[in-house]
């Protein structure tokens, strides 16, 4: 994968940490941030910024460290929209309308794993503890998408499909796309048995860089961010467009949850992408 060196960069206020990728930031036209575990008040397995709903935290813990992510940038936690994600493929459309669906448990705007807008000051937001977040930015046009892809939606091709979105729906030019890759399991910690890789391999994604047979049981070394780079490329993106990844979620335990290395019990982190009003 190219470009990681334009990917996400650590930013520190205080006790909060947050990343964000300049390819976006250095457009003028966004908001954006990836959370990290610190500067929250969660505790316990979720400490300290988790900032999903469905993990065991209470609310008001959720609540207030959605806040303090998002207070740096002016934006109110109660106006943020998000689906419920199902590890597939599908996209919705939102509008100003839209503002708090999935601000609060039981408001969550769609069953579908990216969101798409042109409408200023409407926040998106997604979640991971180890799939990636695909943040697309059309700069012409000032329309967004956030996209969750965990191995489901990868296989199902979700980073093509949300460039075909932007094409047919907003007659996007795909050179013109900016795309940042957000941290996620790298390719040398996601391990998955046969049936997972057998799957890959039948999508056209055998071999280095994608899957790398791991030992004799099997198994087999996935790499979900060299996929979804390639995805982008092959959907028309130029290769100094997209920001890649280059940080894993399972090794720096330090920043990140990881539902693989933490046995399913762990917080989420939260992606958010804005058109600046």
């Amino acid at each position: 994968m190219n470009n990681s060196a334009k990917g996400f960069q650590l930013i520190s206020k205080g006790e909060l940490a947050f990343l964000q990728a300049p390819l976006l930031e250095q457009s003028g036209i966004v908001d954006h941030a990836f959370s990290t575990r610190r500067g929250g008040c969660s505790t316990g397995a979720l400490r300290s910024l988790n900032t999903a709903f469905h993990t065991g935290d209470t609310m008001a813990r959720v609540l207030e460290n959605r806040r303090r992510l998002l207070e740096p940038f002016g934006y109110d936690p109660a106006a943020v929209v998000a689906g419920i994600q199902m590890h597939g493929t599908a996209i919705a459309r939102v509008t100003a309308q839209e503002r708090g669906r999935g601000a609060l448990p039981g408001t969550f705007l769609a069953r579908c794993d990216a969101l798409v807008t042109a409408a200023p000051g409407v926040v998106l937001t997604a979640y991971s503890a180890d799939c990636l977040l695909l943040f697309l930015l059309a700069p012409r046009e000032r329309v967004i998408a956030l996209a969750h892809a965990g191995w489901r939606g990868t296989r199902g091709g979700m980073a093509r499909k949300v460039v075909g979105y932007l094409v047919k729906h907003f007659a996007v030019d795909p050179a013109t796309i900016l795309a940042a890759i957000s941290p996620g399991i790298c390719g040398k910690c996601y391990r998955v048995g046969s049936e997972v890789a057998e799957s890959f391999r039948a999508s056209g994604w055998d071999g280095a860089p994608y899957l790398i047979k791991a030992s004799p049981d099997g198994s087999f070394y996935l790499d979900l961010a060299e996929i979804n780079w390639r995805q982008l490329r092959d959907a028309g993106l130029r290769e100094e467009n997209i920001a890649g990844s280059s940080w894993c979620s399972s090794c720096r335990a330090d920043l990140f949850y990881s539902y693989r290395r933490d046995g399913g019990v762990t917080g989420r982190m939260l992606g958010f992408m804005a058109i600046k009003p």
